[in-house]
């Protein structure tokens, strides 16, 4: 076992908001928002219904993952994690470790009958070939003009 996970809290939101800075300039966001305003939307996102995990490699902080619990439109009985955020530090990639957090997170977070899904920026190819990698299908493209 190479990381170690934990529920975030209140107290993480300003180490969230700055791994977040850092995951809208690698995925080439047009995001414009400051760390201050990371961090509020952050607690706002806390407060309500999302959760994250805070990622550790020896005891330093490598990543996160923000997530929240849905009900499948159609299908109301069966439940959809949909991962809106997930972060690990340029140094620790490449390596498995993103892929051995997100495999652990979804183990012992993540309902056991639940479907996964996310959206990847047409921006940031070096995510959408990670979540391929790790048996992510594409489900749909969204276009904008």
């Amino acid at each position: 076992m190479s990381v170690t996970l934990r529920k975030a809290t209140i107290n993480d939101i300003g180490e969230l908001a700055e791994m977040n800075k850092e995951l809208i300039a690698d995925e080439r966001s047009r995001n414009p928002m400051n760390i201050n305003q990371l961090e509020l939307r952050m607690q706002t996102w806390l407060d309500g219904s999302w959760s994250a995990i805070m990622i550790y490699k020896h005891d330093v902080l490598i990543g996160y993952l923000l997530y929240q619990q849905r009900t499948d439109e159609h299908f109301p009985d069966q439940r959809i994690i949909f991962v809106r955020q997930f972060f690990v530090q340029r140094t620790y990639r490449r390596r498995g470790i993103g892929r051995e957090a997100f495999e652990r997170i979804t183990k012992q977070f993540f309902p056991s009958d639940a479907r996964v899904m996310l959206d990847v920026l047409a921006t940031n190819p070096e995510a959408l070939h990670f979540w391929e990698d790790i048996g992510f299908t594409q489900y749909a493209i969204r276009l904008q003009r």
